[in-house]
C-alpha cells in the first residue's frame, strides 16, 4: 500500500509522454551551440509559496536584494510557485534554482538531477541556529473530541498539499505508525497553503489540520491567531527546538540548482548566500536567518521510502530483469538465508529427537515444581495481601495523627478521627464513649460518632450489652476485643460485624481513661495483632490530645473568668466614681456611646471600635484619687484644683497599664485630653502623635461636657456644641473626627441629659452641697449659693424675698470681741430657723441675712429685737423687702455687690 493517491496514478499514465518530451528537450539543447546564460544574464529562483505568493515575495525579498548587490552581473528574480507548479517550472527550465521543501527536492533530484548547494537555518532567541523542521497536527483547544492521534478517525482533516512535506507527509508518517490511515478520515481536503489550513481549523471548517512547524508562531506574531486557541496533538517537547512540533525533525529546505545551471554560477550564488547578513531574512525569524552548507537528506529518503512516495513509488512495478539487476545482492542474501535456514531446521529436528526423551523426564519434575511454585505463590500472595492491609491501616493511623496535629477543637478532632477510621474499607463504625457520674448513677455518654446509618448508631451506641462492656473496659482501664460471637444481639447481628475493639483514651499509660475509642470491623479475619497494637497507640495519641484540649479549655475558662473579674472590678470602680460624683453621672456611658457612633461613621474595623468603647468607658477611672473637695466642688475650680483634676489621666493610665489586658486601653485613655496644637495634657502631644482613637474620644468627651448641665455653668444646645467643635477643628480636634461627629450627633436625643439639673435631691446630696454652700459659722446657706441660684434662674420659685440688716454689730464685736460676735450671729441664725420653717436662709456680707419664701406674717406676733437673741445687745435689725421680679432681683444683686 502507498499513499501517493491520484498524483501517482496520473504520473503512471503520462510516464511515456513525459520521457519523450524530456528526450526532445535534451536533443534541442544539444543542438544549440550558445551557452545557457550567454544570451541572458537573468537568473530565476523558484520558491515554494506555502503561505501564498504575496507572503513568499515578502519573506524572500531580502535574499534576492542581497544577491543582486553581491552579483551585479546577474539579475536575480524571485518566482513564487504553488505545489502543483514546481514540476512544470523545473521541466520547462523556467527557473534556474529551486527553494522548496525537502521531499520536493528529493523528487527533483530523482527526476531532473537537481542538487542541493545550501540549507536554510534560523536563529533562536538564544542565538542557536536551527536547520531542521517538522510537522504540527493541530485542532481547536475547545474541541475536546480531537486530542489524540487516534481521535482523527472519522474527522474532517485539512492539509496543505499531498506533496507538502511539513504540511502533510511528516504527519502522515506519524499517524500510519499509530495504525491510522487517511481512508479512516471522514474527509481529507488539501487547502493549498498553511495559512488556509490553520484558518479552516479555527473557523471549524476542519476538525484537525497538518501544517509545517513555525506556521503557528508566525501567524501569532502577525496577529492572525492566539496560540492559546490552538491545541497541538501528540506534541513533542524538545528543549533544542523553538517551535511546537508533533513529528520527528528533518533537514530544513535546501536551495537546489537545476541540471542546466553551471557549477560556477552555483558556487557564486552559494558563496554570496553564505556571507549574507542574517538580518536580510528576519521574516523567517526575528533573531536572524541564513544559509549554511547542505545537510544530509537521507532522513527524507527514509520517510519517502516508508510511505512509498516518489521516487520510491514504482519499485513494485519494475521489470524483473531490471529488478534483478538492481537487487541481486538482496536476492543472494535471501537465497543464502533460505539454505542456512533449511540446514538449521534439519539440525533442530535432529536435536528435537534427542531432546524428546529428556523432555519426558523433565515433565514430571516440572509438574512437581509447578505444585511447589503454586503453593509458594499462594503464600506470597497471602503475605502480600496481609502487608497491603497493614499498609492501609498504617496510612489510616497516619491520617488520624495528622488530624490530631491540625485540629483546633476537641470534639472536632474526635469526630474527624472517627470519620477517617471508617473511611478504611474494612471498618464499619467508630465512636467515642465517656463515663459520666451522676447522683442517679454512672452512665455511658456518646461524645462523637462516625458517619453511618441511624440503625448503626442506635444499635452500637445504645445496646445494653455493648454499653456494659465499655463500662467494664473504662473501670478496668484496659483494652477489650469483642469477637463475632459476642456481637449476636438481634440489633447488631444484621450489621455483619466480625469484631470490635474498645481502646482506652488516656493522657498517659498510668492515667485513668477519659474516654473509650470503639472501632468495629467486618473483615472476615477480624483484627490483626499488629493492627490492634497500632490502634492502641493511636488511642494513646488521641487520649493525650484530648487531655491537652481539656486542660486548654479549663485554662480558657479560667482566663475568661479572670478577664470577667477584671472587667467587673473595673466597671465597679467606674460605677463607684459615678455614684461618688453625681455631677458627672452617666458621663462615661455617653462618651462611650458617642465614640462608637463616630467610629462607625468613620468605618473603622470592628475590633478597633470595641477597643474604643472599652477605653471610653474607663477614661475617667483616674478620678478615684481626686479629693472630694475638688472632685465634688459644685463651683468653678481654682488653677491649683484644675491641675489636680488633670492628674486623673496619669493615675488612670498607671492603674490600667499594670493590667496586661488593659494596656492598649490605657494608652488610648491616656491621650484623650491631648489637643492637636499641643495645648492638651498630660504630655502636650501634637497632631500625628495622638492616636486616632484618642482623638475620637476627645471629641466625644468634649461634646458631652458641652451638652451636659454643670453646677457652675448651664449646658449648650447641640447646635452650639457643633459650632464650637467646628471652630476648634484643626486646632484642638481632628477635622475628620469633627466632621463625622457633626454628621452622627446632630440629631442625637439629649432630652434625658437636659433634665439633669445636678441640684441636691437626697439628704446625702444636700449635705454635700452644705459642704460647699453652707456658712461654716451659722449653718445657713452662704452668699455664693444665693448668687448660684440667681444665675441659674431658680428665682422662678421665689414668692417672697426679705433682707435683715443688723446695725451696730461692728461696735458689738469691738466691745465684746469676735468670739462673742460669732456666738450672737449663730444664736440669731438658730432663732431665724425656728421662726421661719420651710424658708431658705442665707448669711450675707458678714452680719446680714436674706430670707426667701418666709411664712406669711411671721413678724406680726413679735419684735425682731426684743423677741430675739438681739435683746440687750444694742444691735438693731432692719428689714428690707424686695420684689421677686427682674427689677427686684437686680436691686438685690446690686446691694450684695
Amino acid at each position: 500500500m502507498h499513499y501517493g493517491f491520484n498524483c501517482a496514478d496520473r504520473r503512471k499514465r503520462t510516464s511515456l509522454l513525459s520521457r519523450l518530451f524530456l528526450l526532445l528537450c535534451l536533443v534541442f539543447s544539444a543542438c544549440v551551440s550558445l551557452p545557457v546564460f550567454a544570451a541572458s544574464e537573468t537568473v530565476k529562483i523558484g520558491v515554494l509559496s506555502l503561505r501564498g505568493h504575496q507572503m513568499a515575495e515578502l519573506s524572500w525579498e531580502g535574499m534576492v536584494n542581497h544577491l543582486n548587490r553581491s552579483l551585479p552581473d546577474y539579475e536575480f528574480i524571485l518566482v513564487p510557485l504553488a505545489f502543483d507548479e514546481i514540476n512544470l517550472a523545473t521541466r520547462q527550465r523556467s527557473v534556474d534554482f529551486i527553494i522548496a521543501n525537502s521531499s520536493i527536492f528529493i523528487t527533483l533530484e530523482s527526476r531532473y538531477n537537481a542538487s542541493a548547494i545550501a540549507t536554510l537555518y534560523t536563529r533562536t532567541a538564544s542565538g542557536t541556529p536551527v536547520n531542521s523542521f517538522g510537522g504540527v497536527i493541530i485542532s481547536r483547544v475547545d474541541n475536546q473530541s480531537v486530542t489524540l492521534i487516534n481521535d482523527l478517525k472519522g474527522k474532517r482533516i485539512a492539509a496543505v498539499d499531498e506533496t507538502s512535506f511539513g504540511g502533510w507527509q511528516t504527519g502522515l508518517r506519524e499517524i500510519l505508525n499509530q495504525g491510522i490511515t487517511p481512508s479512516q478520515f471522514r474527509s481529507l481536503t488539501f487547502m493549498g497553503t498553511h495559512d488556509a489550513v490553520v484558518e479552516a481549523v479555527i473557523a471549524q471548517e476542519a476538525d484537525a489540520g497538518f501544517v509545517r512547524t513555525g506556521t503557528l508562531e508566525k501567524m501569532a506574531g502577525e496577529g492572525k491567531l492566539q496560540l492559546s486557541d490552538i491545541y497541538v496533538i501528540a506534541e513533542r517537547h524538545l528543549s533544542y527546538f523553538p517551535y511546537r512540533v508533533s513529528t520527528r525533525l528533518y533537514p530544513e529546505w535546501p536551495l537546489a540548482k537545476l541540471a542546466h545551471v553551471s557549477e560556477d554560477l552555483a558556487l557564486e550564488v552559494a558563496l554570496a548566500l553564505f556571507t549574507m547578513p542574517e538580518a536580510n531574512m528576519l521574516y523567517h525569524s526575528p533573531y536572524g536567518a541564513g544559509w549554511g552548507l547542505p545537510q544530509n537528506y537521507q532522513p527524507i529518503h527514509g520517510l519517502l521510502r516508508e510511505l512509498k512516495l516518489e521516487p520510491y513509488d514504482d519499485v513494485a512495478h519494475q521489470p524483473f530483469p531490471e529488478a534483478l539487476k538492481a537487487y541481486w545482492h538482496y536476492l543472494l542474501i535471501t537465497l543464502l538465508s533460505f539454505i542456512t535456514g533449511m540446514m538449521f531446521i534439519a539440525y533442530v529436528i535432529r536435536i528435537n529427537r534427542r531432546l524428546h526423551h529428556h523432555q519426558q523426564k523433565l515433565s514430571h519434575l516440572n509438574t512437581e515444581l509447578e505444585d511447589r511454585v503454586s503453593k509458594r505463590t499462594l503464600q506470597i500472595e497471602s503475605l502480600l495481601e496481609h502487608e497491603q492491609y497493614l499498609r492501609g491501616i498504617v496510612q489510616t493511623v497516619a491520617d488520624v495523627n495528622q488530624i490530631i496535629i491540625t485540629s483546633t477543637h476537641r470534639m472536632e478532632m474526635l469526630k474527624s478521627a472517627c470519620d477517617r477510621l471508617v473511611s478504611h474499607p474494612e471498618y464499619r463504625f467508630a465512636w467515642v464513649a465517656s463515663l459520666r457520674h451522676t447522683e442517679q448513677g454512672d452512665y455511658i455518654e456518646r461524645l462523637v460518632s462516625s458517619y453511618g446509618s441511624t440503625e448503626q448508631l442506635i444499635a452500637l451506641t445504645q445496646s445494653p450489652e455493648m454499653l456494659a462492656k465499655i463500662h467494664q473496659a473504662i473501670l478496668q482501664n484496659q483494652l477489650i476485643q469483642i469477637s463475632s460471637n459476642e456481637l449476636s444481639d438481634e440489633r447488631i447481628a444484621p450489621l455483619g460485624l466480625s469484631a470490635a475493639a474498645f481502646l482506652p483514651l488516656r493522657s498517659d499509660a498510668f492515667s485513668q481513661p477519659i474516654g473509650m475509642l470503639c472501632v468495629y470491623t467486618h473483615r472476615k479475619e477480624g483484627f490483626e495483632q499488629d493492627e490492634i497494637s497500632m490502634l492502641d497507640q493511636l488511642a494513646g495519641d488521641l487520649g493525650f490530645a484530648m487531655h491537652a484540649f481539656i486542660r486548654r479549655e479549663e485554662s480558657e475558662q479560667s482566663e475568661a473568668s479572670r478577664i470577667s473579674n477584671y472587667e467587673e472590678t473595673i466597671q465597679a470602680m467606674v460605677d463607684m466614681i459615678e455614684k461618688r460624683d453625681t455631677y458627672t453621672a452617666g458621663h462615661t456611658r455617653r462618651v462611650a456611646k458617642y465614640s462608637e457612633l463616630i467610629a462607625r461613621k468613620m468605618q473603622l474595623p470592628e475590633n478597633k471600635i470595641q477597643c474604643l468603647v472599652k477605653a471610653s468607658t474607663l477614661h475617667d477611672i483616674g478620678k478615684i484619687i481626686i479629693p472630694d473637695a475638688v472632685l465634688l466642688k459644685p463651683g468653678q475650680l481654682t488653677p491649683l484644683e484644675y491641675e489636680l483634676i488633670k492628674q486623673h489621666v496619669v493615675v488612670g493610665y498607671e492603674t490600667l497599664s499594670g493590667i496586661k489586658m488593659y494596656q492598649d486601653l490605657a494608652e488610648l485613655m491616656r491621650h484623650h485630653h491631648e489637643r492637636l496644637d499641643g495645648s492638651g495634657y498630660p504630655q502636650g502631644l501634637k497632631d500625628g502623635d495622638i492616636p486616632l482613637l484618642s482623638r475620637i474620644m476627645a471629641v466625644a468627651d468634649s461634646f458631652d461636657a458641652m451638652t451636659s448641665n454643670r453646677i457652675y455653668k448651664p449646658r449648650k444646645t447641640i447646635e452650639e456644641a457643633m459650632k464650637e467643635l467646628q471652630a476648634l477643628a484643626g486646632k484642638h480636634y481632628d477635622v475628620a473626627v469633627v466632621a463625622a461627629a457633626v454628621d452622627v450627633l446632630a440629631n442625637e436625643d439629649l432630652s434625658d441629659v437636659s433634665k439633669e439639673e445636678q441640684l441636691p435631691a437626697s439628704d446625702l446630696e444636700k449635705q454635700r452641697f452644705a459642704y460647699f454652700f453652707n456658712d461654716q459659722l451659722t449653718g445657713l446657706h452662704n452668699a455664693e449659693y444665693l448668687h448660684f441660684m440667681l444665675q441659674r434662674g431658680l428665682h422662678v420659685h421665689f414668692h417672697s424675698l426679705q433682707m435683715l440688716l443688723l446695725k451696730n454689730f461692728a461696735e458689738y464685736n469691738s466691745k465684746y470681741g469676735w468670739h462673742a460676735g460669732n456666738q450672737l450671729l449663730k444664736d440669731f441664725a438658730d432663732w431665724l430657723e425656728v421662726k421661719c420653717p420651710g424658708a431658705m436662709l442665707f448669711r450675707v456680707m458678714g452680719d446680714d441675712f436674706v430670707i426667701i419664701n418666709p411664712p406669711d406674717g411671721w413678724l406680726n406676733d413679735f419684735d425682731l429685737v426684743s423677741s430675739s437673741p438681739l435683746t440687750g445687745t444694742q444691735v438693731e435689725a432692719n428689714i428690707q423687702h424686695f420684689n421677686c421680679d427682674d427689677a427686684g432681683l437686680s436691686a438685690l444683686q446690686a446691694y450684695l455687690k
